[in-house]
């Protein structure tokens, strides 16, 4: 059986972490979780996976830091032996992963190898892709470069925005998290396909400086760089005159599908 922990957070994690427990059977235990406890400190405002397991009394870690001696300690604690990372904040140690013998995976919301790391949506908009995509995939110890499990892509369109590719990749990374459930349901094995080429990791610090708006007269940039800085509650791309910024917002946004 596959005792699994559960390290995530966010509206998908939330998700997917809800999907993942009612779906429990034979083959498939949740043991426990990594996720946040403050609900006020996040942008999304809730903490539904620390209130499950305090309600159910599993295991859990907080995620405001790494926590890792914790997490090995609750992993020998519950005989940990699988781990399902959805929104995860930290970057796992090759020791987390050799506990497990890397029988870890994890949902990435951008189409790898291209987008790994943070901030996709906005850089995608930035390099002006047509295309984005959700990569479900196997963990190594470099960050986002294991062989995927499930893929899926779709069009970036004229009006979308960093917001609206979050709430499409959304959608997408529950339907390949379905099918994965199904797959641990039936205790079926996980597929392992090779994720061909180099692609780019983005930082944490990539998008420093990016939303300001240089040009004032180049409508491109201007078109381009507010679709990718929309994303509420964040900043939105703005420009500097006369020493005063003023905030730029895409008037034909994609605000919800």
């Amino acid at each position: 059986m596959r005792r699994i922990l559960f390290i995530g957070q966010k509206p998908i994690g939330e998700k997917c972490f809800k999907k993942l427990v009612e779906n429990q059977n034979e083959n498939y235990q949740v043991i426990g979780s990594v996720s946040n406890i403050s609900k006020e400190d996040v942008w999304w405002k809730s903490n539904n996976i620390y209130g499950y397991c305090k309600r159910k009394q599993l295991g859990f870690v907080d995620n405001e830091k790494s926590n890792e001696d914790r997490i090995i300690e609750l992993m020998r604690k519950c005989d940990v032996n699988y781990i399902i990372s959805v929104g995860h904040k930290w970057i796992l140690s090759k020791k987390i992963l050799e506990y497990v013998k890397y029988q870890a995976v994890n949902l990435h919301l951008a189409k790898l190898p291209e987008y790994k790391g943070n901030y996709t949506y906005n850089h995608a908009i930035l390099n002006g892709e047509k295309e984005y995509g959700v990569t479900l995939h196997w963990m190594v110890e470099k960050v986002d470069e294991g062989d995927y499990i499930f893929t899926d892509q779709f069009e970036i369109t004229d009006y979308d925005t960093a917001y609206s590719l979050y709430q499409k990749s959304n959608e997408i990374g529950e339907k390949l998290f379905d099918n994965y459930i199904d797959f641990l349901k039936k205790d079926k094995a996980i597929p392992r396909r090779e994720i061909v080429g180099e692609g780019k990791f983005y930082s944490k610090c990539a998008i420093q400086g990016l939303r300001e708006i240089r040009n004032i007269s180049d409508k491109n940039e201007i078109q381009v760089k507010s679709r990718a800085f929309y994303f509420p509650p964040f900043e939105n791309a703005y420009m500097v005159i006369e020493g005063k910024k003023y905030y730029i917002v895409p008037d034909n946004k994609i605000d919800s599908l």
